[in-house]
């Protein structure tokens, strides 16, 4: 059976309807392999005939690749309500709880248990700050990041997945890689949303390399998939070590490949390392997939992330965002300390729980912040606007020629507000700065500017005319500050 044989068969039937099934193809070709091996066989055509392939009851079914996936107004409501008061679903809270009562033999809030899962989380909070790897090789530890973690890291990949989706990145079928899954948080947001959404389907498979995480992983997101609806076909994980695993090894035209709070954990290896263990695992992407890469918002994680991404992009992926090279040249991401925010969550039973008596708040964690981007294999960007040639707005890494002066620039919006209600204070790239730029709204300031980054989104680009230029030496920063008659507006 040549190439050629299973290109001209593939194009009859694709010629015939728009869908059809391997195993009418397995009997046009009369191919005797199983429909597995089958499949890896006629994959490179079906790229190359602009088809897709995806599992279905045992069978697989190949048709004409669609468009970006669509969600319709209702899901894209549900979804909006889930974000305006985001919690941990039900289903996934109970098998939470049912793992936990199976693997310490004893009620999930037993007291004991209870007690076992605190000291956990505090070893783990400790070793974080310290900056120190966190293992989870023990059953409490593992325990521990479920009841403490995992809730806000499962609402923050929602918040990421449907950014995905929003912008067009994502597929009506996609196949979505997770490396370093640990219990399957990014799958279960993944089962989560799509099921929300009332659309799409994903094959998700996964790579970690803590047997205490992957028993847990197959105790949680399998059944999670099960029964909110099976739009999710979740493959057995590989077990592996992210640093030593090959590409080969993992399944390849992937849509979606996600770092979730992983590449910050390899300490051990300088920021070239990750960026070159990132690019050779990205030769498993479709040609129009995304690699996704989160960390948290602290300044030493967020400052990595910032700087590794740099890095996978001298590499030959594209920084889809949020960064955008207005000025067409390449940053200096060295104190680039950059991080959205999102609106708490509720505390799960399970954490309302440990919160109870003395020092409870030390197993709250209910706060959305992280620091994220996502990469292209293609060159597709979110925002491709260019500062015009001669157009008079002054570089970020020209404002010490412009202190204590009015100027414009142009700037893409790379914060919520970090200051308070009082005085807001945003910060702002345009990809030329050695040192930070914030846009100031002081506390003096009455009028329309008081609120006029309010409504833009993260990343976007913005035009500020008549900002006055200030220069903060404590923190070696440049302040832009709004004045009543600073222009705020878009950039087209």
């Amino acid at each position: 059976m040549s190439e050629r044989d299973i290109l001209l068969a593939l194009e009859r039937r694709a010629g015939e309807k728009p869908e059809f099934r391997l195993s009418e193809l397995q009997k046009d070709l009369a191919a005797g392999q199983s429909l597995e091996d089958l499949a890896g066989e006629v994959r490179p055509q079906i790229d190359r005939l602009g088809l897709t392939i995806r599992p279905s009851d045992g069978d697989y079914v190949i048709g004409r690749r669609a468009g970006p996936l669509t969600v319709d107004d209702a899901g894209r409501e549900r979804q909006a309500a889930f974000f305006r008061n985001p919690e941990v679903p039900e289903t996934i809270q109970h098998l939470i709880e049912s793992y936990i009562t199976r693997k310490t033999g004893k009620p999930w809030d037993d007291p004991a248990v209870l007690d076992r899962m605190q000291n956990a989380i505090l070893v783990q909070k400790s070793r974080y700050w310290k900056e120190q790897r966190v293992s989870y090789r023990k059953a409490y530890q593992v325990l521990g990041y479920l009841a403490y973690h995992a809730p806000v890291y499962l609402v923050q990949f929602e918040h990421i997945f449907w950014q995905i989706i929003d912008r067009g990145l994502a597929k009506p079928y996609m196949r979505i890689l997770d490396i370093g899954t640990g219990p399957g948080v990014v799958p279960l947001a993944v089962i989560d949303l799509l099921d929300r959404i009332g659309s799409a389907s994903a094959e998700v498979y996964a790579v970690e390399r803590s047997e205490e995480h992957l028993e847990a992983y197959n105790a949680l997101v399998p059944a999670a998939a099960a029964a909110m609806g099976d739009r999710v076909q979740v493959k057995k994980p590989t077990r592996g070590d992210i640093g030593e695993i090959a590409a080969g090894d993992l399944p390849d035209r992937i849509d979606i490949m996600v770092f979730s709070n992983v590449l910050g954990e390899l300490r051990h290896m300088r920021i070239e390392e990750r960026a070159d263990l990132v690019a050779a695992l990205a030769e498993q992407l479709a040609p129009d997939g995304t690699i996704v890469v989160v960390e948290p918002a602290d300044l030493a994680n967020a400052t990595a992330l910032r700087q590794t991404v740099r890095a996978i992009a001298d590499r030959g992926l594209t920084i889809h965002s949020p960064c955008s090279f207005i000025r067409g040249t390449a940053c200096n991401p060295a104190r680039c300390w950059t991080f959205e925010q999102k609106g708490d969550i509720r505390p799960p039973r399970l954490m309302e729980r440990l919160a109870e008596g003395k020092d409870g708040y030390r197993f709250v964690n209910v706060d959305i912040k992280y620091s994220s981007a996502l990469l292209r294999k293609d060159a597709r960007v979110q925002h491709a606007y260019r500062v015009p040639p001669g157009a008079k707005f002054a570089r970020f890494s020209h404002l010490h020629r412009h202190v204590d002066r009015t100027i414009n620039v142009v700037a893409a919006l790379m914060s919520g507000n970090l200051g308070d209600d009082r005085t807001k204070v945003y910060k702002v790239c345009d990809g030329t700065p050695a040192d930070p730029v914030y846009v100031v709204v002081p506390a003096t300031l009455r009028g329309q500017n008081r609120d006029a980054l309010r409504d833009i989104a993260y990343g976007d680009i913005v035009r500020f005319h008549g900002v006055l230029v200030r220069f903060n030496k404590d923190h070696g920063a440049y302040n832009l500050v709004v004045l009543p008659g600073t222009r705020v507006e878009p950039a087209a």
